[in-house]
């Protein structure tokens, strides 16, 4: 018998926690997968004082997060869901994450925190997560666009970005939104013609031609879902991150590795990671 793997939500309590809470509410209500709920322990350090000339070291010790996963397992109660489990780990938080995503279908997780590790997950510690987890994540942010209905996905010929347009078509099928297939690239300043003294224009006919192959068979998979497509003359992160405006999802591959390889590696996943305005999921 198969086991579904649960929904992760690591949770802290922050605002965007919060957040990350209700979209995985409504991603397990959609989808009938139970969630599991961990909370990391804060390790906080000794401190050193001095009063009169003497030193004083105040013990180190650890924040409970008990308190944190009732809070979230009544919040999830209040949402609709029932099949719930929580857990409280102790430890280096993206070092926790990471291990316990192995046992997970997608990690969720909000794009600040609290605490010691606070502002991180903004930058470096979502796109660790992103870069190591062992199954796709979703960075919660507040969308720009609340009744959006647009997932972006960004495409470049890639087997991560071809899993990226396959779970967005999946998805839109059950909530009916649009799935947007864009493939940015960054246009490199043409050389000029010495006679016309004007810059030669830039050909996109293999790129319109290979995002329609790629987009054409999961039209054929998925038959009621409007996709739309579009080839853009930008670069990719900013591309993404702008389209990202309008939209209630972007979806993304790990790493590009085809035709248009470069796409979605290091520097443009991390850049829309940081500059998307609304939830972001890295696939594999």
């Amino acid at each position: 018998m198969t086991t579904t793997l649960p929904l992760l939500l690591a949770y802290d309590g922050s605002v965007d926690a919060r957040r990350a809470l209700t979209w995985t509410a409504h991603e397990s209500l959609r989808t009938g997968v139970p969630v599991h709920v961990l909370a990391v322990n804060e390790l906080v350090p000794p401190t050193w004082g001095g009063v009169g000339g003497m030193g004083i070291v105040t013990e180190g010790y650890v924040l409970d997060s008990s308190a944190l996963l009732e809070e979230a397992e009544k919040a999830l109660a209040d949402e609709g869901v029932t099949e719930v489990t929580t857990e409280q780990r102790t430890g280096g938080v993206v070092a926790e994450l990471v291990q316990a995503s192995a046992s997970a279908s997608v990690l969720v997780f909000g794009s600040r925190g609290h605490g010691a590790v606070g502002e991180a997950f903004l930058g470096s510690v979502s796109q660790h997560l992103a870069r190591h987890a062992a199954c796709p994540v979703v960075v919660v942010r507040e969308p720009r666009d609340p009744d959006a209905r647009r997932i972006i996905v960004g495409i470049d010929g890639s087997r991560s970005s071809s899993a990226a347009l396959e779970y967005a078509c999946r998805r839109a099928e059950t909530t009916g939104e649009t799935v947007v297939a864009i493939h940015g690239f960054r246009v490199h300043a043409p050389s000029t013609d010495v006679w016309a003294a004007a810059p030669r224009s830039v050909d996109t006919a293999d790129r319109e031609r290979l995002l329609a192959e790629g987009v054409a068979g999961m039209r054929e998979d998925h038959p009621d879902v409007r996709v739309e497509q579009e080839v853009v003359a930008v670069e990719p992160g900013r591309c993404l991150a702008d389209a990202s405006a309008s939209a209630s999802l972007v979806v993304v591959g790990s790493r590009g590795l085809g035709y248009f390889s470069g796409l979605l590696l290091g520097s443009v996943s991390q850049d829309v990671l940081h500059r998307a305005t609304c939830p972001v999921m890295v696939v594999r």
